[in-house]
């Protein structure tokens, strides 16, 4: 895919700058985002498999992951990248869009979060979790996606005009292993839906998940869900 150098657009699978003579590394600091994986609940292709690949969105800067052809309900893509921040206040929170790529039509956009990136991250803690997917289904309804965030600094390459991230070697697991969405009970899931009777157990289902089967969390996020939703 093409890189817009002037919108901050990194395509799919995006190859890292080549340093120019003479031009130093300037260490900036940022954002270390892994896109692990999704677990998705719905296939929305007629015929064969699903090829979702990722859209990220940090401030005014979108990357994208390569396509995982062929993954259907389950991709893979572990892909790493290192999205500079002027300072550790400028973005809070970050987007991702999954999309199936198609041949003929164009891509359908198939599941989105809204991801807060807490303090603690700021602080050296490194958030690994699952986030709930929403889309067609509804509101967390469409499954989770697993990423890991960091705050680092990271070598960069400056030009005029143009911001271009340089991941170095060393910074991505070589080999990573995904970790699977968590188990969680179901007299949990009973417990909040009692406290929340309109809420789908599916959707309770996938924020205890999102949350490691962490009670009073799912219940404070789920509160975050119905309080944007006006219920």
């Amino acid at each position: 895919a093409v890189v817009s150098t002037q919108s901050g657009h990194y395509g799919r699978d995006s190859q890292p700058a080549m340093q120019q003579p003479g031009q130093p590394y300037v260490p900036q600091a940022g954002l270390s985002i892994t896109i692990a994986q999704a677990v998705l609940n719905k296939s929305y292709t007629l015929i064969g498999s699903m090829d979702p690949y990722v859209r990220l969105k940090v401030g005014h800067n979108t990357y994208e992951t390569f396509t995982h052809a062929g993954a259907d309900k389950a991709p893979c893509w572990n892909k790493v990248y290192h999205c500079p921040l002027p300072n550790t206040h400028s973005v809070r929170t970050v987007s991702v869009e999954i999309f199936d790529e198609r041949a003929l039509t164009d891509d359908q956009r198939i599941a989105y979060a809204k991801i807060a990136v807490p303090q603690s991250v700021f602080e050296g803690h490194t958030l690994d979790e699952w986030f709930p997917l929403s889309g067609k289904l509804g509101e967390a309804k469409e499954g989770s996606i697993n990423l890991i965030v960091s705050y680092t600094t990271m070598p960069m390459i400056t030009l005029p005009y143009q911001r271009i991230h340089y991941p170095y070697a060393g910074v991505a697991p070589q080999h990573f292993t995904p970790r699977p969405p968590p188990e969680v009970s179901e007299a949990d899931i009973s417990t909040i839906k009692d406290m929340f009777p309109e809420v789908d157990k599916e959707v309770i289902r996938t924020v205890l998940e999102s949350k490691h089967g962490n009670v009073e969390a799912a219940v404070a996020a789920i509160l975050d869900i119905m309080d944007g939703t006006g219920q």
